[in-house]
């Protein structure tokens, strides 16, 4: 994902006139992840919906009991809403109605990354149905971005002046500095809200599968700059 910025003087058609350089440089600064989201579904499907539901309430309950032991307060965790559906099925091609089903999500933010493998062995002894998302992520992030873009016009700005001195004259004003915050990661495994779902068949592991052990971040960006010469 790119976010772009632009500074431009306020007479751009005197530009055109003035001698220019252009640098392209980037900067990148990583961090360790200093939290984790946890996202898990319960789901039940039942001849009556009552049924449905008092089942899901029940695994969603212990969920909560839980985690109320790895989040910092109650703002840590959220619910989704309850949702409800009738299931069909498909038998010498006719359908057939299986029951109505109900699912409801938690999702639980943790800081203590160091009890997180310990908190999915004891979600997984719940009757969850799957782990839906499991994301990293650092508290400090606009901070860490923004020292990237600062690293980027930095290197810009040493760019243009050896440009500059190669030509034997000074950078003057800069005409134009457009910044391109790319945010990603160190390595490439799930982040940023990318969805890793996990269907959990009698408690084995199914579908693409998910780190317990977060690797660096990295938030990078990209300066352009156009200055004028002297």
């Amino acid at each position: 994902m790119l976010i772009t910025s632009r500074l431009s003087p306020a007479a751009p058609a005197t530009t055109a006139a003035v001698p220019q350089v252009e640098a392209l440089e980037y900067g990148s600064v990583t961090g360790y992840p200093d939290y984790a989201e946890i996202s898990v579904e319960a789901s039940s499907t039942k001849n009556k919906l009552k049924d449905a539901v008092a089942d899901v309430q029940q695994v969603i309950d212990q969920v909560l009991k839980l985690s109320a032991t790895y989040a910092r307060n109650q703002h840590d965790v959220r619910l989704s809403n309850v949702s409800v559906n009738k299931e069909y099925t498909y038998v010498r091609n006719k359908q057939v109605f299986t029951g109505f089903n109900s699912a409801q999500s938690v999702i639980i933010k943790t800081t203590d990354l160091s009890k997180l493998e310990l908190y999915m062995e004891a979600l997984l002894a719940t009757h969850i149905s799957r782990i839906k998302q499991i994301n990293y992520g650092h508290t400090r992030a606009d901070r860490l971005q923004c020292e990237a873009s600062v690293l980027a016009l930095q290197d810009a700005l040493r760019t243009v002046d050896k440009m500059c001195a190669t030509l034997h004259a000074k950078r003057g004003v800069v005409l134009e500095a457009t910044n391109y915050k790319e945010l990603g990661n160190a390595q490439d495994y799930p982040s940023w809200g990318e969805p890793q779902e996990i269907e959990l068949y009698g408690k084995g592991f199914g579908g693409r599968g998910f780190k317990l052990t977060p690797e660096l971040l990295r938030y990078s960006a990209t300066t352009h700059i156009i200055a004028a010469v002297e």
